[in-house]
């Protein structure tokens, strides 16, 4: 027989052995360490891919700010127009019709609007804002003076947030109150305004009335038109009976 001792196995005698060293467990310092480097290695390609991308930015804006833009007298058309703003081209951002009108709201005041925009921007918002000026200055072209009085205070209210962001459109806010004085301040601005929606109203009327009588005038001629097929049929057996009326009177005793 075996004794107690020797059925223990060896791998648990070496366990226990007074001879095999303990292992040490890791100090806290060394496992923030190792966790820091894993994952500054998880994030270094895309911290690489954003600052690509940032750097490629400000390469193109670098490019385009060492161009300089020529003042607006010098174009020679809308075919040299170039809309840039914090060294960016934004004109795709457009449609041909918007920026064809935006380049004659430039010409007329012979400045770019967009030259003293606060840094910073979206180009997008940019793009936006210039959509609405050329808006706005379309919807003052075909402005009445009937035109309700809080139109044209939301349209000066939108420019003045636009003049605050720098763009030059204090011309289109004079026209503003230029038309607003004329339609609303004005001694006689009110009986004019009256007048003006009577004569709307009356326009108005004239036109049901017309319309009314032209429906009329196509039901007395439907009507006119079937009497005189009735009266047609009655001429015709009217001429047979004279007919055989008066071959009677002409018949032999």
């Amino acid at each position: 027989m075996f004794s107690g001792r020797n059925n223990i196995e060896p791998d648990v005698l070496a366990c226990n052995s007074p001879k095999r060293k303990s292992v040490k467990p890791v100090p806290q310092d060394i496992q923030k360490k190792k966790k820091m480097i894993v994952s500054n290695m998880e994030t270094k390609p895309k911290q690489y891919t954003e600052r690509y991308e940032i750097d490629s930015d400000e390469a193109l804006s670098e490019i385009f700010e060492g161009f300089k833009m020529p003042e607006f007298k010098e174009l020679k058309g809308f075919e040299n127009f170039r809309i840039i703003v914090d060294g960016r081209p934004i004109e795709e951002e457009l449609s041909i019709e918007v920026r064809n009108k935006y380049y004659k709201l430039c010409h007329s005041q012979q400045v770019f609007l967009h030259d003293n925009l606060i840094k910073g921007l979206h180009y997008k918002l940019i793009a936006g804002i210039i959509s609405e000026i050329v808006n706005i200055a379309d919807a003052i072209k075909v402005s009445v003076i009937s035109t309700p009085r809080v139109e044209f205070s939301s349209w000066d209210k939108t420019l003045l947030a636009f003049e605050h962001l720098g763009m030059n459109v204090e011309f289109l806010r004079v026209r503003l109150r230029r038309l607003v004085s004329i339609a609303y301040e004005t001694g006689d601005a009110s009986e004019i305004r009256r007048y003006m929606a009577y004569r709307t109203e009356q326009h108005g009327q004239v036109e049901d009335e017309i319309k009314n009588m032209e429906t009329k005038l196509e039901e007395l001629k439907e009507a006119c038109s079937g009497f005189t097929s009735y009266l047609e049929s009655l001429k015709s057996k009217a001429e047979k009976h004279e007919h055989k009326f008066q071959k009677e009177v002409a018949a032999n005793w």
